[in-house]
């Protein structure tokens, strides 16, 4: 039985989840990884200003003047629910 790929979809983009087993082992705390359909990655990390919301950063792996990509994660927030998933949190009123 082939194993099941969690995914999620931003903005017509499906991304491919990948959760972290122990985020408290690593020096930065990233919950999730998202792989795009580029082969980009993007970790999902705690907000400071907001605990119960994830935020994406993607890692710098070369320095050139063309370093900020456009992206369909600019602006979306994350969050995980009570069974572990990874879901897009609601915007706040």
């Amino acid at each position: 039985m082939a194993a099941r790929v969690e995914t999620i979809t931003v903005r017509n983009v499906r991304y491919r989840v990948e959760r972290i087993a122990n985020p408290e082992w690593f020096l930065l705390p990233v919950r999730f990884v998202l792989h795009d359909p580029r082969g980009r990655r993007w970790l999902l990390m705690l907000s400071k200003e907001r605990p119960d919301r994830l935020l994406a950063c993607t890692p710098i792996s070369h320095f050139s003047p063309f370093r900020l990509l456009p992206t369909s994660l600019l602006g979306v927030a994350f969050a995980e629910d009570e069974e572990g998933n990874l879901v897009i949190a609601p915007h706040d009123a």
